[in-house]
C-alpha cells in the first residue's frame, strides 16, 4: 500500500532541523532549525495535531525520535538535554478525526 503523502505541509519558518514519522505513520514530528517548537502532524491531513516546546534557547535538534508502542517522543540536542514529552493530544485528535470522517 502507498503511504506517501502529495501534499506540503508548511511546518515552521525557517527551516527543517530534524524530522520522524511514527512507525505505523500516522503522525509526522519536525522541528525548525532553531529547536524551540517540534510539531506533531497528522500524514492524512497534514494539520498539527500537537505543538512541544523543548525550550527557549536556541539549539540544534539532534534526533526525534517516537516510541513504538507508547505515546510517547524523545528528543535530543546540542545542549546535552534529552526531552520526552507525552502525545495522547495528537494520538485522541488524531482518532477523533478518523471516527467522524474528517
Amino acid at each position: 500500500m502507498d503511504k506517501s503523502i502529495d501534499s506540503v505541509i508548511n511546518a515552521h519558518d525557517t527551516e527543517i532541523g530534524a524530522i520522524a514519522v511514527n512507525t505505523d505513520g500516522t503522525l509526522l514530528a519536525s522541528a525548525s532549525m532553531r529547536g524551540h517548537i517540534i510539531k506533531i502532524f497528522s500524514t492524512d491531513s497534514g494539520e498539527v495535531m500537537q505543538e512541544l516546546k523543548r525550550g527557549n534557547s536556541k539549539a540544534e535538534i539532534k534526533e526525534i525520535v517516537f516510541h513504538p508502542s507508547l505515546y510517547l517522543l524523545a528528543c535530543t540536542s546540542s545542549k546535552a538535554s534529552i526531552h520526552i514529552f507525552e502525545l495522547n493530544k495528537a494520538v485522541n485528535k488524531c482518532i477523533e478525526l478518523k471516527q467522524y470522517g474528517f
